[in-house]
């Protein structure tokens, strides 16, 4: 019955997308799939349970709100808005990578808690694999633009998205078919640390040069740079890539750069509040706002889901490690909930003053 509902759902879904105009929908909202779908996988699994009602409700909605967005894509498609919407701007096109992301965490969300659905999800998975081709080519052609306009001094973090894109993939992968295609996911998890050095690399130069300000060119986006090497550890964590030790690496590195992005954010936020006051300054929603939901969740996963890579024992740096773990798990869940009420919040906020206005 639900795998009749859910074709019909996605069946009708194309059929409104291809004859209807549907409103532009930017390309950044794919972070809300993301960030919802990795929310459930996580915070929501901390606090109810895995399999739990509540967790299954929460990854229905993902699965709902990725519909919404994927219809609205392809309207843009059918009624020849996307290269004008989406393609255009080289660096803006990298933020299709959502799309990508967001389909592979909404999958895996359903797939975890509806394993009925396992026949139309195998498809849209094998179709999210094809998807993910087109777009690392669409970045490669986006890169070689960039490179031949000057444009480095835009880069931001959406250039990550290619390594979180990739990693989705992976965990979607190993999700729908298990660990029988190992090698695929060893070339999956090894291509998106190679985009991620490269990603890091040229963010680090367009940083380094003199005459940029923080509140100005200081963007949302850059919690990507945290949130990709979190996902890069996730996706190595469950197809068993790389050992364990390199795996509690890769979660302090994440650590340590969640504290440097988010400590910028800090800075950025008070310098904004004390330019416009706290609506104007930091009370504005923003669609590339849910981005930092999904970093911040898919950190939290990463760590909820890496219990066997911290040192067992009773030395002091096993013990320093299980106690950050234990704050992550623990205080984290209510930060991470507290921010997606924030945003849901500004969100109907915006929408209330779109409808009167």
């Amino acid at each position: 019955m639900l795998t009749a509902v859910s074709i019909i759902a996605l069946l009708a879904a194309i059929a409104i997308a291809l004859t209807v105009k549907l409103p532009k929908v930017p390309a950044a909202s794919g972070g809300s799939v993301m960030a919802l779908a990795i929310f459930t996988q996580g915070v929501m699994v901390h606090f109810a349970g895995k399999g739990s009602p509540g967790v299954r409700v929460f990854a229905a909605l993902t699965l709902v709100l990725w519909l919404l967005h994927g219809a609205a894509y392809l309207s843009a498609l059918r009624f020849g808005r996307f290269r004008e919407s989406y393609w255009n701007d080289p660096i803006g096109r990298f933020a299709i990578g959502t799309w990508v992301a967001g389909t592979s965490s909404a999958l895996t969300a359903a797939h975890v808690n509806f394993a009925e659905l396992h026949p139309v999800l195998l498809v849209l998975s094998i179709g999210n694999a094809g998807f993910l081709i087109f777009y690392l080519f669409a970045a490669a052609l986006a890169a070689g633009q960039i490179a031949a306009e000057r444009l480095h001094g835009r880069l931001h973090g959406a250039i990550l998205l290619t390594t979180v894109s990739v990693q989705s993939v992976s965990l979607l992968l190993h999700e729908v078919f298990g660990a029988r295609e190992y090698m695929i996911y060893r070339v999956l998890v090894l291509l998106g640390v190679m985009f991620y050095i490269a990603g890091m690399a040229l963010l680090a130069l367009r940083y380094s040069r003199k005459g940029w300000k923080l509140t100005e060119d200081w963007l949302d986006t850059n919690c990507i740079m945290y949130g990709a090497a979190a996902i890069t550890g996730a996706a190595a964590l469950q197809s068993y890539v790389f050992p364990s030790g390199l795996l509690l690496g890769i979660w302090v590195f994440a650590l340590l750069m969640l504290l440097l992005v988010e400590g910028a954010e800090l800075v950025r936020a008070a310098l904004r509040i004390r330019r416009s006051g706290w609506a104007k300054g930091i009370g504005v929603y923003a669609p590339v706002q849910w981005t930092r939901l999904f970093t911040l969740g898919m950190f939290y996963f990463f760590t909820s889901q890496g219990e066997r890579i911290f040192p067992k024992g009773d030395g002091a740096a096993a013990g320093v490690l299980h106690e950050l773990r234990g704050w992550v798990l623990n205080g984290g869940a209510w930060g991470i909930a507290a921010l997606l009420a924030v945003e849901v919040g500004l969100w109907v906020s915006r929408m209330a003053k779109s409808k009167n206005s």
